[in-house]
Order: structure tokens, then sequence, then C-alpha cells
């Protein structure tokens, strides 16, 4: 099942360090390692009036030897300077701030959790200059968490979805495939509502038609149907998970076949899926065992199928180092 409504249990505290970097005049700062502690904002703070910040999050896992190892962090820093490109923030220097966080991971390595928990690795950046002006900031603020976290569904029940059909995530040229806070904050109230309504999250579908299915709420939407694994199309209102892309690769390593095509709510096009699961950093692979439509039931599997077992066994042992890491997803701290 998912966190209980009101009582927030995935990330509560960081580890004792963060990574500190700023913009200004047009460079970037020497990156600095600091004791963790509260930021100072002026009231006039850019981003909070704005809403000019996006966010990465990616894991660091304990390996067998007791050591630290980031999974695909250099693909996530390449999705955080597409992210700042579409918000007018500045790009990064991914192979610099990936050994500052290698660094920082160091520094707090004692903190990391066992197996199944992690350090969730949180980078924020945000435009910092303290004016009222609206126009592309010239200053930012970029920090780097590391967050001791559990698995964020626990158990094997599933997740019950939604779907969503007053509100939308995200419309064609706007923002929903960049990484932004006001995404998040944008869904909140659809996804109260459906936890109001005893589901564990929303899914979403098309501004234009209501009709096609995106994404859940923070995670990627992967199907097997008719015997393939399938997961819509990226655009421009869908968020391009790394976890979505490193399962894609796994179903192809396994000689799967593989598909990007639009799935609607039609009842005829759910009439082949055998299997339905979330993906995503945070979630892993989770089982959805629900999902309804306008108070039909479009899916329904009490327990996780074989091929959703098959790759997310694979994806973990890959991540924990229990197995031979062949796309050099793996980086050591």
């Amino acid at each position: 099942m998912g966190a209980t409504p009101g009582k927030p249990s995935f990330g509560t505290r960081t580890t004792p360090h963060l990574l500190v970097q700023r913009f200004r005049a047009g460079a970037w700062e020497p990156q600095r390692i600091a004791p963790a502690a509260p930021l100072e904002l002026a009231p006039l703070t850019h981003a909070l009036h704005y809403g000019a910040s996006i966010f990465e999050g990616f894991k660091a896992h304990r390996q067998p030897d007791g050591s630290l190892a980031l999974f695909r962090v250099l693909d996530h820093l390449r999705r955080m300077n597409r992210s700042a490109e579409r918000m007018c923030l500045p790009q990064v220097d991914v192979d610099a701030l990936c050994r500052a966080i290698v660094e920082l991971l160091r520094t707090d390595a004692a903190h990391a959790p066992e197996p199944p928990g992690a350090l969730y690795v949180r980078p924020l950046l945000f435009a910092d200059e303290a004016v009222l002006g609206y126009a592309s900031p010239s200053s930012a603020t970029l920090v780097v968490m590391a967050v001791p976290v559990a698995a964020l569904f626990r158990g094997t029940a599933g997740v019950r979805l939604r779907t969503e059909t007053t509100s939308v995530r995200a419309a064609p040229g706007g923002t929903g495939s960049a990484k932004c806070a006001g995404n998040y904050a944008g869904a909140l109230l659809a996804q109260r509502n459906a936890r109001a309504a005893g589901f564990d999250e929303v899914l979403w579908l098309d501004a234009r038609e209501r009709r096609w299915i995106e994404e859940a709420g923070g995670m990627n939407v992967m199907l097997v149907r008719g015997g393939a694994l399938s997961t819509p199309p990226l655009t421009d209102t869908i968020l391009p998970g790394v976890t979505r892309d490193t399962l894609l690769v796994l179903g192809r390593d396994a000689g799967m076949r593989v598909e990007e095509l639009p799935i609607s709510t039609d009842p005829a096009d759910w009439k082949d899926v055998s299997e339905a699961f979330c993906s995503g950093t945070a979630a892993g692979t989770a089982h959805i065992r629900e999902i309804v439509h306008e108070g039909r039931t479009l899916f329904a599997r009490p327990e996780p199928g074989p091929i959703a077992k098959q790759l997310g066994e694979r994806f973990e042992r890959i991540k924990l180092g229990l197995e031979l890491d062949p796309h050099e997803w793996r980086l050591g701290v």
C-alpha cells in the first residue's frame, strides 16, 4: 500500500551535509559541502513568486561489499539540464556535479541504510534573485541533499489508481516533460481527492480528449499487453523516466517485444492487458492491482505478474550489485 495520507514517511530528514553551489554573474561559483542547515531566502526570492524551481531524484544503494553505488546518475543530471533549459535556469556541468555528489556521499556514507533502503539524492536548482520583476532569472542556487529512505510502496498488495477526468497534469507545449516543482504542486489536489476516495494515486489523462493514458502520480505506467512490454510514447506532456527507460532496455535484453504505443480508456484497449505496474526512482517497480475509470474497472490483478516480477527483480539486483551491470549504469562511490 502507499503511504498513509497526511503522514509523510518517504524522506523526512537529510544526512548531516549538503552540497551547495551558486550561480552569479553568468558563472557558477565553487561548490562546497557544508553542514545541513536551513536555507536563508529573501522574501522577494524569484522562485517563491514565479516557480522557477526544478529538481532531480536518484539513489545510492549499498553494495555487497558495503560500499555505495549511484544508479544512472549521469542520465538524471542530463535530464536536469533539459528541465533547466525549459525553466530558464543555468545549465550545470554534469561531470563536475557528479564528482561533487560522489564526494558528498563519501562524506555521509555512514548514514546510508541497508537494502531495501537507500540514499535518495535530491538536487534542487532554483532562481534565488531577490527581485519582483518578472523576467528570466540571472542568479540561482543549487542544493544537493541525501535523504535516507525506505521503499515508497511497502508490501505486495499493489496500488489502486483512479483516472483523473477533471484536472490535467500537463498540456501540449507546457512543462510536462520537465521535472519542475510546479508540476507536482498542481497535481496535489487531484491526488488528495483520489486518496480520500480510497485510491493510492492518480492516473493522468491527456489534456485534449481526457482519453489517453499518460502517467501516474510521479511515476510512469508500464503494461504487459498482448505479451509485449508496453508504455505510452513520450511526448512533451510525459516525464521521460530513467526507470522507465531502464525497464525497456531490460525487456529488450530478455528478448521481450517492447512497444511504445498509446492506450486509451476504451475497455477494448485493455482486453489484452495482463499486467500493469508503475516505474520510478522512488517507487521502483510498483504493482498496480486496480485501475478505475469513471467508476468502471479497466484493469484488476491481485498479484504482480511474471514479467513485472522478472524485470523488477533484475532491476533491483543490478542496482544492488548482485548482478553484472552490462550497461554500466552503476557508479561506485
